[in-house]
């Protein structure tokens, strides 16, 4: 199943923070500095540069479109190229609040096989905290099936083949 950005989703999300945002602005106005709600014009350029600003870091991201498959992941790198991670190479594979954390348990069983700096280059990470060795970390917001879709893929059994390769490899 192939899951990609869906751009109208994004611009859904977009505008509606965009909205949630400058109504708390309205109220702030109202409220504290004792002017008319409806007086945005001083806030609404910042509220404007941060949605745009938002939408291009957005495009930037890697990791999607993301192909999964029972045998494999597809990864879509920063140069555009495609990172194929084996399923039974992922010692974790979740969905944390709108981010697809992957943990390769060998590396050497990706393809290509990227060397320590290269994963560096992969995914978004959470820079609140230390991630693990080779942790990746995809930001699923405006994904196209739907997060849901992408966990019931996830959670299909591994083949066969793989669980066996990935026993035989611990």
């Amino acid at each position: 199943m192939r899951f990609v950005r869906s751009r109208g989703r994004v611009l859904t999300w977009l505008a509606g923070t965009l909205v949630a945002v400058t109504a708390a602005a309205g109220a702030v106005n109202a409220l504290v500095l004792d002017e008319p709600w409806w007086d945005l014009w001083s806030v609404l350029p910042v509220f404007l540069i941060v949605t745009v600003g938002s939408y291009v870091q957005l495009g930037r991201q890697t990791g999607l479109p993301l192909l999964v498959t029972p045998e494999e992941l597809v990864l879509t790198r920063a140069d555009g190229s495609p990172l194929v991670i084996e399923r039974g190479a992922l010692s974790v594979t979740e969905v944390r609040r709108r981010r697809l954390v992957l943990v390769v348990a060998d590396p050497r069983r990706t393809r290509p096989v990227l060397s320590a700096y290269e994963w560096g280059e992969v995914g978004f990470w959470n820079q609140s905290r230390g991630r693990r060795p080779h942790e990746i970390q995809v930001p699923l917001l405006g994904v196209r099936p739907g997060v849901a879709r992408l966990r019931a893929a996830l959670a299909a059994p591994v083949t066969g083949d793989q669980a066996e390769r990935a026993t035989d490899a611990r």
